[in-house]
Protein backbone atom coordinates (compact mmCIF):
# COMPACT_ATOMS: atom_id res chain seq x y z
CA UNK A 1 0.00 0.00 0.00
CA UNK A 2 1.45 3.08 -1.13
CA UNK A 3 1.96 6.20 1.76
CA UNK A 4 3.11 3.91 4.48
CA UNK A 5 4.98 5.26 7.40
CA UNK A 6 7.40 3.24 9.58
CA UNK A 7 6.73 4.13 13.13
CA UNK A 8 10.46 6.00 13.52
CA UNK A 9 9.25 7.92 10.38
CA UNK A 10 5.90 8.85 11.70
CA UNK A 11 7.66 9.99 15.20
CA UNK A 12 10.53 11.97 13.52
CA UNK A 13 7.65 13.79 11.40
CA UNK A 14 5.87 14.86 14.32
CA UNK A 15 9.15 15.99 16.06
CA UNK A 16 10.02 18.11 12.70
CA UNK A 17 5.93 19.73 13.12
CA UNK A 18 6.30 20.68 16.85
CA UNK A 19 9.84 21.86 16.24
CA UNK A 20 7.95 24.06 14.05
CA UNK A 21 4.92 24.93 15.55
CA UNK A 22 6.92 26.11 18.97
CA UNK A 23 10.75 27.54 18.04
CA UNK A 24 10.92 29.11 21.05
CA UNK A 25 10.21 28.56 24.65
CA UNK A 26 6.35 28.99 25.78
CA UNK A 27 4.67 29.74 29.57
CA UNK A 28 3.09 27.28 30.74
CA UNK A 29 0.86 27.06 33.80
CA UNK A 30 0.46 23.35 35.43
CA UNK A 31 0.29 22.17 38.57
CA UNK A 32 3.11 19.44 39.86
CA UNK A 33 1.85 16.13 40.20
CA UNK A 34 5.02 14.08 41.01
CA UNK A 35 8.71 15.13 41.87
CA UNK A 36 11.58 13.35 41.69
CA UNK A 37 15.26 14.61 42.14
CA UNK A 38 18.29 11.77 41.51
CA UNK A 39 21.23 11.39 42.23
CA UNK A 40 23.06 13.35 39.44
CA UNK A 41 20.52 16.52 40.63
CA UNK A 42 18.71 16.45 37.31
CA UNK A 43 14.77 16.65 38.64
CA UNK A 44 12.06 15.18 36.64
CA UNK A 45 8.36 15.65 36.85
CA UNK A 46 4.55 14.72 35.92
CA UNK A 47 2.85 18.55 34.93
CA UNK A 48 -0.61 17.94 35.53
CA UNK A 49 -3.59 20.15 34.78
CA UNK A 50 -7.17 19.73 36.81
CA UNK A 51 -10.41 20.49 36.49
CA UNK A 52 -11.49 23.03 39.28
CA UNK A 53 -14.98 21.72 40.09
CA UNK A 54 -14.21 18.43 39.78
CA UNK A 55 -10.44 18.27 40.54
CA UNK A 56 -10.06 15.45 38.20
CA UNK A 57 -6.97 15.85 35.66
CA UNK A 58 -7.74 16.60 32.33
CA UNK A 59 -3.96 16.92 30.88
CA UNK A 60 -0.50 14.92 32.13
CA UNK A 61 2.79 15.73 30.74
CA UNK A 62 6.94 14.48 31.73
CA UNK A 63 8.85 17.78 32.28
CA UNK A 64 12.84 17.68 32.82
CA UNK A 65 14.56 20.40 35.03
CA UNK A 66 18.46 19.58 34.16
CA UNK A 67 20.65 19.80 37.24
CA UNK A 68 22.90 22.85 36.13
CA UNK A 69 19.29 24.68 36.34
CA UNK A 70 17.39 23.12 39.08
CA UNK A 71 20.86 24.67 41.05
CA UNK A 72 19.66 28.39 40.37
CA UNK A 73 15.77 27.35 39.76
CA UNK A 74 14.90 25.56 43.47
CA UNK A 75 16.47 28.85 45.77
CA UNK A 76 15.19 31.20 43.50
CA UNK A 77 11.56 29.72 43.59
CA UNK A 78 11.87 28.68 47.69
CA UNK A 79 13.99 32.23 48.74
CA UNK A 80 10.57 34.32 47.19
CA UNK A 81 7.66 31.81 47.59
CA UNK A 82 8.63 31.06 51.02
CA UNK A 83 7.94 27.48 50.04
CA UNK A 84 9.59 24.15 49.31
CA UNK A 85 9.42 23.32 45.54
CA UNK A 86 7.52 20.35 46.10
CA UNK A 87 4.39 18.75 44.35
CA UNK A 88 0.55 20.15 44.67
CA UNK A 89 2.13 23.97 43.73
CA UNK A 90 0.92 25.56 40.88
CA UNK A 91 3.84 26.90 39.18
CA UNK A 92 4.26 29.29 35.73
CA UNK A 93 6.94 27.95 34.04
CA UNK A 94 9.25 28.66 30.61
CA UNK A 95 9.80 25.70 28.65
CA UNK A 96 11.02 24.06 25.17
CA UNK A 97 8.51 21.68 23.80
CA UNK A 98 10.65 18.29 23.16
CA UNK A 99 9.30 15.09 21.34
CA UNK A 100 11.71 12.16 21.35
CA UNK A 101 11.32 9.47 18.75
CA UNK A 102 11.42 7.02 21.72
CA UNK A 103 10.44 8.87 25.10
CA UNK A 104 7.89 10.63 23.51
CA UNK A 105 6.45 14.35 24.13
CA UNK A 106 8.25 16.45 27.41
CA UNK A 107 8.73 19.98 28.56
CA UNK A 108 12.53 20.71 29.15
CA UNK A 109 11.75 23.30 31.98
CA UNK A 110 14.06 26.52 31.69
CA UNK A 111 12.64 29.54 33.88
CA UNK A 112 9.91 29.43 36.22
CA UNK A 113 8.23 32.72 37.52
CA UNK A 114 7.63 32.27 41.38
CA UNK A 115 5.67 35.48 41.85
CA UNK A 116 2.68 33.96 40.27
CA UNK A 117 3.04 30.95 42.65
CA UNK A 118 2.67 33.59 45.70
CA UNK A 119 -0.94 34.53 43.98
CA UNK A 120 -1.74 31.18 43.79
CA UNK A 121 -0.68 30.52 47.43
CA UNK A 122 -2.82 33.36 48.86
CA UNK A 123 -5.85 32.56 46.63
CA UNK A 124 -5.73 28.80 48.10
CA UNK A 125 -4.50 30.28 51.44
CA UNK A 126 -7.57 32.77 51.25
CA UNK A 127 -9.94 30.13 50.15
CA UNK A 128 -9.24 27.89 53.00
CA UNK A 129 -9.60 30.66 55.48
CA UNK A 130 -13.09 31.44 53.57
CA UNK A 131 -14.13 27.32 53.22
CA UNK A 132 -13.74 27.66 57.37
CA UNK A 133 -15.67 30.32 57.90
CA UNK A 134 -18.62 28.81 55.61
CA UNK A 135 -18.49 25.46 57.51
CA UNK A 136 -18.88 27.91 60.99
CA UNK A 137 -15.71 25.94 62.44
CA UNK A 138 -13.40 28.88 61.95
CA UNK A 139 -14.23 30.39 65.79
CA UNK A 140 -14.88 26.59 67.45
CA UNK A 141 -11.58 25.98 68.83
CA UNK A 142 -11.35 29.98 69.98
CA UNK A 143 -15.06 29.51 72.14
CA UNK A 144 -13.41 26.78 74.35
CA UNK A 145 -12.50 28.27 77.33
CA UNK A 146 -8.50 27.46 78.97
CA UNK A 147 -8.81 26.44 82.98
CA UNK A 148 -8.01 28.60 85.03
CA UNK A 149 -5.28 25.65 86.14
CA UNK A 150 -4.36 24.27 82.82
CA UNK A 151 -1.63 21.70 84.78
CA UNK A 152 -2.25 18.48 81.96
CA UNK A 153 -0.75 19.01 78.99
CA UNK A 154 -0.61 17.26 75.38
CA UNK A 155 2.57 18.26 73.96
CA UNK A 156 2.61 17.79 69.82
CA UNK A 157 6.10 18.42 68.92
CA UNK A 158 9.32 16.84 67.82
CA UNK A 159 11.18 14.97 70.42
CA UNK A 160 14.63 15.93 69.21
CA UNK A 161 13.37 19.78 68.51
CA UNK A 162 15.07 22.50 70.86
CA UNK A 163 12.02 24.25 70.98
CA UNK A 164 10.22 21.36 72.95
CA UNK A 165 13.73 21.00 75.31
CA UNK A 166 12.91 25.00 76.14
CA UNK A 167 9.53 24.78 76.27
CA UNK A 168 9.82 21.62 78.98
CA UNK A 169 12.97 23.58 80.77
CA UNK A 170 10.67 26.63 81.17
CA UNK A 171 7.26 25.32 82.77
CA UNK A 172 8.78 22.45 84.75
CA UNK A 173 11.88 24.65 86.22
CA UNK A 174 9.17 27.79 87.12
CA UNK A 175 10.06 29.56 90.08
CA UNK A 176 7.42 29.25 91.63
CA UNK A 177 7.10 25.32 91.70
CA UNK A 178 3.92 25.17 89.82
CA UNK A 179 3.45 21.36 89.19
CA UNK A 180 2.20 20.15 85.45
CA UNK A 181 1.65 16.84 83.78
CA UNK A 182 3.22 16.99 80.55
CA UNK A 183 2.85 13.94 77.92
CA UNK A 184 4.76 14.24 74.66
CA UNK A 185 3.20 12.83 71.20
CA UNK A 186 5.79 12.99 68.65
CA UNK A 187 5.05 14.20 65.24
CA UNK A 188 6.67 15.73 62.14
CA UNK A 189 7.18 18.66 62.16
CA UNK A 190 7.96 20.47 58.95
CA UNK A 191 7.73 18.94 55.26
CA UNK A 192 5.23 16.87 53.20
CA UNK A 193 4.96 14.46 56.04
CA UNK A 194 3.66 16.78 59.03
CA UNK A 195 -0.07 17.06 58.01
CA UNK A 196 -0.78 13.46 58.47
CA UNK A 197 1.75 13.45 61.47
CA UNK A 198 -0.12 16.28 63.48
CA UNK A 199 -3.44 15.00 62.79
CA UNK A 200 -2.51 11.54 63.93
CA UNK A 201 -1.05 12.92 67.37
CA UNK A 202 -4.52 14.70 67.17
CA UNK A 203 -6.81 11.52 66.93
CA UNK A 204 -4.36 9.95 69.71
CA UNK A 205 -5.03 12.54 72.17
CA UNK A 206 -9.05 12.92 71.55
CA UNK A 207 -8.99 9.07 72.84
CA UNK A 208 -8.08 10.37 76.02
CA UNK A 209 -9.46 13.87 75.78
CA UNK A 210 -11.15 13.77 79.11
CA UNK A 211 -7.15 13.37 80.79
CA UNK A 212 -5.66 16.48 79.30
CA UNK A 213 -6.76 20.30 80.32
CA UNK A 214 -4.96 22.26 76.48
CA UNK A 215 -2.97 20.91 73.70
CA UNK A 216 0.41 22.84 72.53
CA UNK A 217 1.85 22.22 69.01
CA UNK A 218 5.28 23.51 69.59
CA UNK A 219 8.50 23.52 67.04
CA UNK A 220 11.75 25.25 67.38
CA UNK A 221 12.32 28.37 65.40
CA UNK A 222 12.62 27.91 61.31
CA UNK A 223 12.20 29.85 57.85
CA UNK A 224 9.12 30.20 56.53
CA UNK A 225 9.70 27.71 53.56
CA UNK A 226 9.55 24.92 56.34
CA UNK A 227 5.83 26.30 58.35
CA UNK A 228 4.07 25.44 54.80
CA UNK A 229 2.31 22.73 56.18
CA UNK A 230 0.60 24.87 59.13
CA UNK A 231 -1.40 26.50 55.77
CA UNK A 232 -3.25 23.19 55.26
CA UNK A 233 -7.09 22.71 55.22
CA UNK A 234 -7.59 19.36 57.05
CA UNK A 235 -4.64 20.20 59.43
CA UNK A 236 -6.96 23.50 60.51
CA UNK A 237 -10.23 21.95 60.41
CA UNK A 238 -8.86 19.06 63.11
CA UNK A 239 -7.34 22.16 65.21
CA UNK A 240 -10.75 23.95 64.96
CA UNK A 241 -13.00 21.74 66.00
CA UNK A 242 -10.87 20.20 68.42
CA UNK A 243 -12.67 19.99 72.01
CA UNK A 244 -9.99 20.86 73.67
CA UNK A 245 -7.89 24.27 73.68
CA UNK A 246 -5.48 24.51 71.46
CA UNK A 247 -1.99 26.57 72.14
CA UNK A 248 0.31 27.22 69.15
CA UNK A 249 3.86 28.24 69.37
CA UNK A 250 5.15 27.52 65.96
CA UNK A 251 8.10 29.51 66.40
CA UNK A 252 7.50 32.24 63.17
CA UNK A 253 6.59 35.92 64.29
CA UNK A 254 6.06 37.77 60.73
CA UNK A 255 3.37 35.45 59.10
CA UNK A 256 0.54 33.87 61.24
CA UNK A 257 -0.71 30.64 59.60
CA UNK A 258 -3.86 29.56 59.32
CA UNK A 259 -3.46 26.74 62.01
CA UNK A 260 -2.35 29.95 64.49
CA UNK A 261 -5.55 31.82 63.39
CA UNK A 262 -8.19 28.76 64.21
CA UNK A 263 -5.88 27.53 67.50
CA UNK A 264 -7.35 29.02 70.65
CA UNK A 265 -4.17 30.70 71.28
CA UNK A 266 -1.63 31.83 69.31
CA UNK A 267 1.82 32.33 70.81
CA UNK A 268 5.21 33.26 69.18
CA UNK A 269 7.43 30.72 70.41
CA UNK A 270 7.62 27.21 72.69
CA UNK A 271 9.17 29.55 75.43
CA UNK A 272 5.82 31.62 75.23
CA UNK A 273 3.71 28.60 75.25
CA UNK A 274 5.26 28.05 78.61
CA UNK A 275 5.39 31.65 80.07
CA UNK A 276 1.76 31.38 79.35
CA UNK A 277 0.76 28.43 80.72
CA UNK A 278 2.62 29.42 84.15
CA UNK A 279 0.76 32.82 83.51
CA UNK A 280 -2.45 31.29 83.92
CA UNK A 281 -1.17 29.77 87.80
CA UNK A 282 -0.19 33.43 88.71
CA UNK A 283 -3.23 34.74 87.58
CA UNK A 284 -5.50 32.11 89.72
CA UNK A 285 -2.96 32.30 92.48
CA UNK A 286 -3.43 36.11 92.74
CA UNK A 287 -7.18 36.13 92.72
CA UNK A 288 -6.77 33.17 95.20
CA UNK A 289 -4.66 35.32 97.45
CA UNK A 290 -7.35 38.39 96.35
CA UNK A 291 -9.94 36.19 97.44
CA UNK A 292 -8.59 35.27 100.91
CA UNK A 293 -7.59 38.84 101.93
CA UNK A 294 -11.11 39.71 101.04
CA UNK A 295 -12.10 36.78 103.34
CA UNK A 296 -10.15 38.00 106.08
CA UNK A 297 -11.13 41.38 106.21
CA UNK A 298 -14.89 40.21 105.88
CA UNK A 299 -14.38 37.93 108.78
CA UNK A 300 -12.51 40.33 110.81
CA UNK A 301 -14.98 43.23 110.29
CA UNK A 302 -18.19 40.74 111.34
CA UNK A 303 -16.23 39.90 114.30
CA UNK A 304 -15.52 43.13 115.55
CA UNK A 305 -19.22 44.29 115.34
CA UNK A 306 -20.36 40.79 116.67
CA UNK A 307 -18.08 41.35 119.62
CA UNK A 308 -19.73 44.84 120.23
CA UNK A 309 -23.21 43.27 120.21
CA UNK A 310 -22.04 40.57 122.56
CA UNK A 311 -20.80 43.24 124.95
CA UNK A 312 -23.98 45.37 124.91
CA UNK A 313 -26.03 42.28 125.61
CA UNK A 314 -24.15 40.77 128.29
CA UNK A 315 -24.49 44.10 130.07
CA UNK A 316 -28.30 44.12 129.29
CA UNK A 317 -28.33 40.18 130.73
CA UNK A 318 -26.20 39.92 133.70
CA UNK A 319 -28.76 41.32 136.05
CA UNK A 320 -31.81 38.97 134.25
CA UNK A 321 -29.53 36.39 134.49
CA UNK A 322 -28.58 36.69 138.13
CA UNK A 323 -32.50 36.83 139.20
CA UNK A 324 -33.11 33.78 137.28
CA UNK A 325 -30.44 31.70 138.81
CA UNK A 326 -31.35 32.71 142.32
CA UNK A 327 -34.99 31.64 141.27
CA UNK A 328 -33.88 28.66 139.90
CA UNK A 329 -31.74 27.69 142.98
CA UNK A 330 -34.65 27.96 145.53
CA UNK A 331 -37.08 25.57 142.97
CA UNK A 332 -34.16 23.08 142.96
CA UNK A 333 -33.79 22.63 146.34
CA UNK A 334 -36.93 21.96 146.90
CA UNK A 335 -37.33 19.23 144.14
CA UNK A 336 -34.19 17.69 145.74
CA UNK A 337 -35.97 17.43 149.20
CA UNK A 338 -39.21 16.28 147.91
CA UNK A 339 -37.11 13.67 145.15
CA UNK A 340 -35.16 12.33 148.19
CA UNK A 341 -38.33 11.13 150.08
CA UNK A 342 -39.76 9.69 147.00
CA UNK A 343 -36.57 7.50 146.33
CA UNK A 344 -36.33 6.49 149.95
CA UNK A 345 -40.20 4.64 149.57
CA UNK A 346 -39.63 3.36 146.13
CA UNK A 347 -36.40 1.25 147.03
CA UNK A 348 -38.38 -0.25 150.35
CA UNK A 349 -41.04 -1.46 148.02
CA UNK A 350 -38.75 -2.88 145.51
CA UNK A 351 -36.56 -4.26 147.78
CA UNK A 352 -39.48 -6.32 148.74
CA UNK A 353 -40.65 -7.45 145.32
CA UNK A 354 -37.05 -8.14 144.70
CA UNK A 355 -36.63 -10.87 147.62
CA UNK A 356 -39.91 -12.57 146.27
CA UNK A 357 -39.38 -12.79 142.81
CA UNK A 358 -35.72 -14.30 143.88
CA UNK A 359 -37.33 -17.08 146.52
CA UNK A 360 -39.72 -17.74 143.34
CA UNK A 361 -37.05 -17.90 140.28
CA UNK A 362 -34.59 -20.49 142.33
CA UNK A 363 -37.83 -22.91 142.68
CA UNK A 364 -38.33 -23.22 139.25
CA UNK A 365 -35.00 -23.05 138.04
CA UNK A 366 -34.03 -26.47 140.32
CA UNK A 367 -37.15 -28.19 138.75
CA UNK A 368 -36.20 -27.12 135.07
CA UNK A 369 -32.84 -28.62 135.30
CA UNK A 370 -34.09 -31.94 136.79
CA UNK A 371 -36.25 -31.59 133.57
CA UNK A 372 -33.54 -31.13 130.95
CA UNK A 373 -31.40 -33.34 132.57
CA UNK A 374 -33.42 -36.29 132.23
CA UNK A 375 -34.64 -35.45 128.60
CA UNK A 376 -30.77 -35.11 127.57
CA UNK A 377 -29.51 -38.48 129.09
CA UNK A 378 -32.61 -40.10 126.77
CA UNK A 379 -31.19 -38.62 123.74
CA UNK A 380 -27.65 -39.29 124.53
CA UNK A 381 -28.62 -42.88 124.82
CA UNK A 382 -30.90 -42.79 121.32
CA UNK A 383 -27.61 -40.83 119.54
CA UNK A 384 -24.91 -43.77 120.84
CA UNK A 385 -27.22 -46.10 119.22
CA UNK A 386 -28.02 -44.61 115.83
CA UNK A 387 -24.29 -43.66 115.46
CA UNK A 388 -23.20 -47.56 116.00
CA UNK A 389 -25.68 -48.63 113.65
CA UNK A 390 -24.63 -46.29 110.61
CA UNK A 391 -20.92 -46.67 111.22
CA UNK A 392 -21.34 -50.57 110.51
CA UNK A 393 -23.83 -49.87 107.56
CA UNK A 394 -21.51 -47.27 105.83
CA UNK A 395 -18.18 -49.27 105.90
CA UNK A 396 -20.10 -51.96 104.40
CA UNK A 397 -21.10 -49.86 101.16
CA UNK A 398 -17.55 -48.13 101.02
CA UNK A 399 -16.19 -51.87 100.73
CA UNK A 400 -18.60 -52.63 97.88
CA UNK A 401 -18.34 -49.75 95.94
CA UNK A 402 -13.93 -49.99 96.36
CA UNK A 403 -14.95 -53.87 94.95
CA UNK A 404 -16.91 -52.68 91.95
CA UNK A 405 -14.45 -49.74 91.13
CA UNK A 406 -11.49 -52.61 91.17
CA UNK A 407 -13.46 -54.89 88.55
CA UNK A 408 -14.81 -51.83 85.92
CA UNK A 409 -11.06 -50.25 85.58
CA UNK A 410 -9.99 -53.89 85.08
CA UNK A 411 -12.40 -54.73 82.65
CA UNK A 412 -11.82 -51.47 81.19
CA UNK A 413 -7.81 -51.53 80.58
CA UNK A 414 -8.66 -55.01 78.85
CA UNK A 415 -10.48 -53.83 76.90
CA UNK A 416 -8.12 -50.99 76.05
CA UNK A 417 -5.43 -53.70 75.42
CA UNK A 418 -7.65 -55.28 73.02
CA UNK A 419 -8.46 -52.10 70.93
CA UNK A 420 -4.53 -50.96 70.87
CA UNK A 421 -3.82 -55.18 69.21
CA UNK A 422 -6.33 -54.79 66.81
CA UNK A 423 -5.02 -51.13 65.87
CA UNK A 424 -1.37 -52.32 65.71
CA UNK A 425 -2.80 -55.15 63.00
CA UNK A 426 -4.16 -52.93 61.00
CA UNK A 427 -1.55 -50.41 60.76
CA UNK A 428 0.62 -53.34 59.61
CA UNK A 429 -2.00 -53.99 57.19
CA UNK A 430 -2.23 -50.64 55.64
CA UNK A 431 1.64 -50.11 55.76
CA UNK A 432 2.65 -49.00 52.25
CA UNK A 433 5.82 -51.31 52.63
CA UNK A 434 3.86 -54.38 53.77
CA UNK A 435 2.16 -53.98 50.59
CA UNK A 436 4.92 -53.31 48.44
CA UNK A 437 6.64 -56.71 50.19
CA UNK A 438 2.96 -58.81 48.68
CA UNK A 439 4.28 -57.75 44.95
CA UNK A 440 2.31 -54.77 44.30
CA UNK A 441 4.28 -51.01 42.97
CA UNK A 442 3.28 -47.65 43.18
CA UNK A 443 3.30 -45.44 39.54
CA UNK A 444 4.47 -42.19 40.06
CA UNK A 445 4.68 -38.73 37.57
CA UNK A 446 6.14 -35.49 39.08
CA UNK A 447 6.38 -36.94 42.78
CA UNK A 448 2.20 -37.73 42.94
CA UNK A 449 0.82 -41.32 42.63
CA UNK A 450 -1.17 -41.76 38.86
CA UNK A 451 -4.23 -42.82 39.69
CA UNK A 452 -6.22 -42.75 35.74
CA UNK A 453 -4.48 -43.61 32.33
CA UNK A 454 -5.63 -40.06 32.05
CA UNK A 455 -3.01 -38.42 33.91
CA UNK A 456 0.05 -39.74 31.49
CA UNK A 457 0.74 -38.94 27.76
CA UNK A 458 3.50 -40.08 25.66
CA UNK A 459 6.70 -38.81 26.44
CA UNK A 460 5.92 -38.53 30.42
CA UNK A 461 8.46 -39.86 32.59
CA UNK A 462 7.24 -42.26 34.99
CA UNK A 463 8.61 -43.59 38.38
CA UNK A 464 7.60 -47.18 39.59
CA UNK A 465 8.57 -47.88 42.92
CA UNK A 466 8.75 -52.20 43.86
CA UNK A 467 9.77 -53.05 47.47
CA UNK A 468 13.71 -52.82 47.03
CA UNK A 469 13.66 -50.28 44.28
CA UNK A 470 12.41 -47.87 41.87
CA UNK A 471 12.47 -48.41 37.88
CA UNK A 472 11.92 -44.80 35.77
CA UNK A 473 10.52 -45.21 32.05
CA UNK A 474 9.46 -43.21 29.53
CA UNK A 475 5.78 -43.20 28.20
CA UNK A 476 5.53 -44.38 24.02
CA UNK A 477 2.16 -45.94 24.16
CA UNK A 478 -1.09 -45.72 26.27
CA UNK A 479 -4.48 -46.92 26.16
CA UNK A 480 -5.72 -44.62 23.21
CA UNK A 481 -2.59 -44.28 20.88
CA UNK A 482 -1.57 -46.78 17.77
CA UNK A 483 -0.74 -49.81 18.68
CA UNK A 484 2.67 -49.88 16.94
CA UNK A 485 3.99 -47.80 19.73
CA UNK A 486 5.24 -49.15 22.88
CA UNK A 487 6.16 -48.56 26.24
CA UNK A 488 9.41 -49.17 27.36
Amino acid sequence: MEGQLTLTELNMLVKEALQVSFPEQVWVVAEIGEMKVNRSGHCYLELVDKDDDSEEITARTRATIWSWQFRFIQPYFETTTGRPFSSGLKVLISATVEFHEVYGYSLNIKDIDPTYTLGDLARRRMEIIKRLNDEGVFDMNREIPIPDIPSRIAIISSPTAAGYEDFINQLLNNQAGYHFYTRLFPAVMQGSEAVPSIIDALDTIYEAENFYDVVVIIRGGGSQLDLSCFDDYELALHIAQFPLPVLTGIGHEKDESIADMVANTRLKTPTAVAEFLIGRFNDAATEIEELENAFFDSVTAILTEENQHLDQAMKMLKPLVNARIQRSFMLLERLVNNTKTQVRDELSRQQFSVEKLGDRLRTESNIFLKLKSNELSSVLAKTTLRSKFGLMSGKQMLDEKVRRLNLSTKQMVEKRAEQLKLLERTKQLVDPKNILDRGFSITMKDGKAIKSVEDVTAGNLLETILSNGKIESVVQTFPGLSSKEKKN
